[in-house]
């Protein structure tokens, strides 16, 4: 992955960024059943939410158009949507 272009092979980003969401996913819920002991859906939705975070910041990073204002922007987003799942479940 490090050896090839994306914009010359999307076929082999499109596979490198589903296999580390996958690991994201699966590193959440480990965490939080080490921490918590079981998995309730705030857990979950928050597990979703951050990994997407982290999934599309680095995305952004790898084709190099994430400026600091897409940045704050996202961390917004993110923030608000943390928020609202929080509000939404209880």
């Amino acid at each position: 992955m490090l050896l090839t272009s994306p914009v010359k092979n999307i076929a082999w980003a499109v596979v490198f960024f589903l296999a580390l969401e996958v690991f994201l996913l699966s590193i959440g819920y480990w965490v939080v059943y080490l921490q918590a002991g079981a998995m309730r859906p705030l857990f979950r939705y928050r597990i979703i939410i951050l990994s997407l975070f982290i999934l599309i910041v680095l995305m952004f990073r790898s084709a190099q158009s994430l400026s600091w204002i897409d940045g704050l922007a996202l961390v917004v987003i993110t923030v608000g949507l943390l928020f609202y799942s929080a509000r939404r479940i209880r």
